[in-house]
This record gives structure tokens, sequence and C-alpha cells, in this order.
């Protein structure tokens, strides 16, 4: 045996392929752990900034989408308009502007971290908000007028926009909701507390060790109490613009340490939240990592001595011995014995074996046992799987004629979908009669005949001697589905399946199902490939011709190699499948064949 391939040999060798470049890489690792530990720790912050950013984000994303409904909405808009046609006395006014009360009253909650919706009137300078207390009622007017009147000449209708009162900052979204003429401008907005917008963030443990939390402008300027001054607050914004890392490093204007920073923008406001930590307290443990290092190397030797002798004893040789017994059961000497060790697992193992070698003879006949239980259950999966294949379908019937107003199809239709669920249900069984098969077809077609009037017919053609015989449940419906699905041409003429079953000109043994059409026929490049039956290796198709498949292996499991899919295409136009299927018992006992 060749020593490079037994398990000590790769042991051995796994332990120095581990260790040696952990010795070299361990002596020359400052700088990269430094890099390591700043990338995992900037990591950790990136990911936790990402979540509240992506928070608050979502609040100012579904807060536009309300501005947007509000401001859009037919119902909605109604009940504005009123507030630039009417004087602000006249009682239109002011039914138009409890309704915005209670609506904005109503809908608050189910906002958080928004302030209040408003809705400004620029002929009457009136400001439509809803205000719990005198001191709101002071604060929301202050802000908003304050807001309007700075950006009176350039009033961005699209964005969030940072403002500032009474030395606090805001967020406030503001759209124009009538044309911009004289005295006719009319806005719907909302107002944000960036303090309270942030205060769960600020609950999180940032105050200690010198970890600071920043929230900042595009335009550079601390939206919160910050320690950094605004040389430092602009040098951050320029540095994260640039940086193509999660982290930069910066130096505060007013001292020496040196600090690490992450941050990140929002995507719906013009601001960006960022943290800075010291790098001492990123690092603080990397120093006394770094003297066990020398350490290092002698202790390697010495724990692979006592690892080597260890596995020698405790692995190596007992799994010898079971190995050796492993290979005269495999040569198939059943008398082979394997004998006690001292330690526990070993001894389990080697009973074990000794059980095992003694029941291997019964053992074989329940493993083909459990085989033939797992083949039919893999039958059922598969039997049970074609069923959602044709719910999806039926929806969009339904949905086509309830957007046609076809009451009266819509009723018909219902009847025929009873009867196809009722079978359904009952399509679990092993086998049903052919008859059962084709009435359920019926139903099929007469559904899409519903939804295609005057586009659609079908003829069924099986002897009486054949309606009695057993048959897989849902073996032709995927094929006469396919047809209707990918085959109906949305021309003029009438698309026409045929479905016959006779005898097979091919085996005496078998007899055909043949399902034909007039339609567009299988491109060249499909018939090649279901001729070649990839439909049933997964290829090519993916999940588009589940239904094929299905059958396919169904009857492959249920009759081996004896049945067959025939796909080609007519001699003028349509396609046509053939089924070829083994004679079931049921015929030769009705002696019907």
């Amino acid at each position: 045996m060749n020593q490079k391939k037994t398990m000590r040999s790769k042991l051995i060798l796994g332990f120095f392929i581990v260790t040696t470049p952990m010795i070299f890489f361990l002596f020359y690792n400052n700088f990269y752990s430094m890099n390591v530990v700043r990338t995992e720790v900037s990591q950790s912050y990136y990911n936790f900034l990402e979540t509240q950013v992506n928070a608050i984000d979502q609040t100012l994303a579904e807060t536009n989408n309300y501005i947007l409904r509000l401001g859009s909405s037919d119902f909605s808009y109604t009940n504005l308009v009123p507030l630039t046609l009417y004087s602000q006395d006249s009682g239109d006014y002011f039914m138009a502007k409890q309704w915005l009360l209670r609506k904005f009253d109503d809908d608050l909650s189910a906002y958080k971290g928004i302030k209040t919706f408003f809705v400004y009137s620029k002929k009457y300078n009136d400001m439509i908000s809803v205000k719990k207390s005198y001191e709101e009622s002071q604060e929301f007017d202050g802000v908003l007028f304050s807001f309007f009147d700075q950006h009176k000449d350039d009033l961005d209708t699209q964005n969030w926009t940072v403002t500032s009162w009474n030395k606090k900052h805001y967020l406030v979204r503001a759209m124009q909701i009538s044309p911009k003429e004289v005295n006719r401008e009319l806005y719907v907005g909302a107002l944000i507390d960036i303090d309270n917008l942030i205060q769960p963030i600020r609950e999180s443990n940032f105050g200690s060790s010198g970890k600071e939390l920043l929230l900042m402008s595009s335009k550079g300027e601390s939206l919160i109490q910050t320690s950094l001054s605004a040389d430092n607050v602009n040098e951050i914004v320029q540095k994260l613009d640039r940086s193509e890392t999660k982290y930069v490093s910066f130096t505060k204007s007013s001292g020496k340490t040196k600090y690490m920073l992450v941050g990140l923008p929002f995507h719906y406001a013009p601001i960006s939240l960022a943290v800075f930590i010291p790098e001492k307290v990123v690092l603080q443990k990397l120093l006394y990592f770094q003297r066990l290092l020398y350490l290092l190397p002698i202790g390697l030797i010495v724990i692979l001595a006592f690892y080597l002798l260890f596995v020698k004893n405790v692995l190596l040789q007992p799994m010898n011995i079971l190995i050796k017994g492993m290979q005269s059961i495999g040569r198939g000497n059943l008398d082979v014995r394997i004998g006690d060790h001292s330690t526990k697992e070993f001894s389990f193992l080697s009973d074990t074996f000794n059980k095992m070698a003694s029941q291997i003879q019964s053992l074989k006949i329940n493993v083909y046992e459990e085989m033939l239980r797992a083949q039919k259950a893999e039958f059922n999966h598969l039997q049970a799987q074609i069923n959602p294949h044709f719910y999806l379908n039926s929806l969009n019937i339904i949905f086509s004629l309830s957007v046609l107003e076809e009451n009266f199809l819509v009723q018909k239709m219902t009847e025929h979908l009873g009867d196809y669920f009722r079978f359904i249900t009952r399509s679990h069984r092993d086998s049903i009669t052919l008859a059962e098969e084709v009435g359920h077809i019926g139903n099929y077609l007469e559904i899409q005949k519903l939804r295609f009037p005057d586009k659609l017919d079908y003829q069924i053609d099986i002897p009486d001697m054949y309606k009695g015989g057993s048959i897989s449940p849902l073996i032709v419906q995927p094929f006469v589905e396919n047809a209707v699905i990918h085959g109906m041409d949305r021309g003029k003429a009438v698309f026409q399946i045929h479905i016959t079953v006779k005898d097979s000109d091919q085996s005496p043994d078998c007899y055909e199902i043949g399902i034909s059409d007039t339609g567009k026929g299988f491109p060249p490049d499909k018939l090649q490939q279901f001729q070649a039956g990839q439909y049933a290796e997964g290829r090519g198709s993916g999940d588009k011709h589940l239904g094929i498949w299905n059958v396919h292996h169904r009857l492959r499991m249920k009759y081996g190699s004896e049945f067959r899919i025939l796909f080609e295409n007519g001699a003028e136009k349509g396609a046509i499948v053939r089924l070829i299927i083994p004679k079931q018992s049921t015929f030769e006992e009705q002696g019907e064949l």
C-alpha cells in the first residue's frame, strides 16, 4: 500500500500543512492582523449602521409614498382643491381642512418617527398640521414657516431637505400639488425631528470607550451634538465620499489620537450616519496576542510529539484493525470478527461491526424493501407535484374572464372547475381508468373553450374496450395543456385537438395514446430537445417542461424501459405526441384485448 494514502501519513502531513504556515505568518502578521481587526470591527459597525440606515430609509420611503398618494389620488385631491379655490372663511375650505386633520391624525400612528404631516396654502399662508399641544404648535409652525421662507425661490419638491430652527435640525419633505400660479400654490408634506429619528441608535452603547455617533448633512454640517470641529466634519464627509473601503482613518484637530470611522449615506435624504472609534480601543487585545507569538513555536513542537504518539495509540492502530475487518467483509468473508478495545468508542465500533457481519444477510432483504418504499414515496411525490402546475393556469383563466366581465362564462367555468378539482382530490391513487383520465381532460378542454370561444375545438376517440383500462393519474393531461398553451395560433383559424387510443403499431404488447393538434407545432430546437429526451435529464428547459419530465419519470418508475414518448410535427402543421404504454392486466381480465 502506498504510504501517502494511509491515514497516518495524511494526519502527519495535515498537521504540518496547518502549523507551518501558521508559524510563518504569525511572525509577520502584525500589519495584517491590525487590518483584519479593523476590517472586522468596521464590518460589524457597518452592518449595524446599515441596518439602522435601512430602517430609517424605509420610513422615509414609506412617507414619500404616503405623500405621493395623498397628492395624486382622486379622493385626496378632491379634498385638497377647495383649499385653493375657496376663501379661508368658507364652509368648503373648513370642511377640507377638517378632513385633512382627521386623516393626518389617523395616519400618524402608522408612521414612526414622523412628527407631523402638513398642508401649506401659500395663498392664505395657512399651515394645516396635527398639533397635540401649544408647544408642538409653536414648534411645527416655526419650523415649517421658516422652511418655506428660506426656500421660497429654490424649493426642492422631489427630495427630503435638511432645515434648522431654534438650534434643532429637521427633515422636511414638501410636494407641490397645484399649478404654480400666483397665490394658488399648495404643498403637502411631512416633518421629521432628526433627534427623535436617531434616538434608537443613540440608545445603543456608543458613548463608552471614546466611541461617538455622528450625523452629517451633505454640506458637511453636524446635525447632532459632537466633539468634532467643523473642519473635522468637513474632512470626514470628503473622506467618506472618496473612500472605497468601509472605514477611513482620521485624527481630531484638537489632539493626536487616531480614530477609525465607519459611515454610509442615506438613500432618501441628503445626510450620512457615521461612528468613530479610537484605534487603541479597536487594537487593545492585539498587543497581548503578539507577545504569545514568541512562545508558539516551542509549544507547537511539544504538541506535535504528543500528538503523534497519541494518534498512533488511540486512533491509527484500532483504525487499521477495523479497516482489515472491512476488507474481509468486502471479499465476502462474513465470519470475521474484531476483538475488544480499551477505548469506549472503538469498543462500540467493534461490537457494531460484529453485529453487522452476523446480520448482513437479513439486512439485504430489509434494504431492498426500503428501496421499494422509497421508490413508492418518490412516485407519490412526483404525482402530487403536477397538481400545482395547473392551479396557476386556472387562476389566469378566472382572472381573464373577470376582466372581460363574462359572468355567465365564469359560472359555467366554475362547474367544470368543480369537476376538475374533484378529480384532483382523488388523483393520489396509484391508478385510475382511462375513462376517468379522459373525463378529466374533457373538463380541462371545456374550461379552455370558455376562455377561447370559437377558437378551440377537440375530439376524443376512445374505443369502449380501452375505457376500463388502468393508467396512472394525470399522464395525458400535461400534453393536452402544453398543446393549448404553446401550440394555439392566435389567428382566426380554429385550434383543434384530437385524442385517440389504439393498439400500437410498434409493439403488440402496448397500446398508443395520441395527442395531435392543428397549431404551430414544435419549434425545431425544442423538437430536437424532446426527441433527445433532454426534458427527462433536467437540461435546457428548467421548470418550463416540468409536466413532461414528471410524466416521463412516473412512467419510467412504473414500466421501466417498456414505455416510450414520441414527439413529431404534423405533415402540414401542428404537433403530435404519442404515448406507447404496456397493456395492463386490467385489459386482460376484462377479456377485451
